[in-house]
């Protein structure tokens, strides 16, 4: 098991220190024209799901963050009307990602409502069968589309489970990496005692999938929602860990004191020691 102290500097500098700012057109516009990125609108079987992807692609890898849940709850108990991000993280995080080739993909019901869309897809159902599969669909969209060999998946919070779960069901995928990333939906919810979700799917249960694809899954010390604990017990369970990497993030919260850092996390290589032999437990 590795873990990587990053102790990172906070104070705040010039525009890159800000926290991100609401979700609205500019903001979208700003990733597109920066990262000479197209909107798509990708149908699949069940939903259509908004994504970004390269106007012109060039390389045989396709990097891909997977948005977070978004607007699912409005407070403990009472679900949101549209689960859309308000929050630009993962944008913020794209536009510090020097990488040629990404790719944005948002979740189930997040910017387009069909008429499979109700509050149940982003709230209990938001890691069942049916988001997973709409998921590998348009994973297989952007693949095809820009003629992709490989892929790369980044997962903000709760799209860390989308992007384990469909790394389990691919051949494809090369690493995966998580920020502040909800890597066992089970487990994070008995820790905050609250109601289980029966029909999420666990990325713990394909692990003998998961355990040979290269993994970092950054976590933030000061992160409330995602603790250090989650990281831990995903580690812990897992037969062997010699493909995961754990980083600690000195000063992140959930959704803050990311994107101003993003340059150097991204760039850690996300590798298998093949020298650690057994259980991480």
């Amino acid at each position: 098991m590795k873990y990587i102290l990053l102790v990172l500097s906070f104070i705040l500098i010039s525009s890159g220190c800000h926290s991100p700012a609401s979700f609205n057109s500019t903001s979208t516009q700003t990733l597109a024209s920066s990262k000479k990125l197209r909107a798509v609108e990708i149908y699949t079987a069940t939903h259509t799901l908004k994504a970004w992807m390269p106007i012109q692609p060039g390389a045989e890898k396709l990097r891909v963050y997977i948005e977070g849940d978004g607007k699912a709850w409005l407070k403990r108990g009472v679900p949101s009307s549209d689960p859309t991000p308000v929050s630009r993280l993962v944008h913020s995080l794209m536009l510090e990602d020097s990488y040629s080739d990404i790719a944005y993909l948002g979740r189930p019901c997040q910017y387009i409502m069909t008429t499979f869309c109700d509050k149940s897809v982003w709230t209990f159902g938001r890691y069942d069968s049916s988001s997973l599969a709409s998921t590998n669909e348009a994973l297989d969209y952007l693949k095809k589309k820009g003629g992709y060999r490989k892929l790369e998946l980044i997962g903000y919070s709760g799209g860390a489970t989308l992007a384990l779960l469909s790394a389990a069901q691919r051949d494809d995928v090369i690493s995966i990496r998580t920020v502040a990333g909800n890597l066992d939906p089970f487990f994070t919810n008995q820790f905050h005692k609250v109601s289980p979700m029966p029909s999420a799917l666990n990325p713990l249960d394909f692990q003998n999938k998961l355990r040979v694809i290269p993994q970092i899954h950054f976590y933030g010390s000061k992160d409330p929602i995602i603790p250090f604990q989650i990281s831990k017990h995903y580690l812990k369970s897992l037969a062997s860990s010699e493909c995961i990497s754990i980083v600690r993030v000195e000063g992140a919260t959930h959704s803050q004191g990311w994107n101003r850092e993003w340059s150097t996390l991204i760039a850690i290589n996300a590798t298998c020691d093949r020298n650690k032999k057994g259980s991480s437990k």
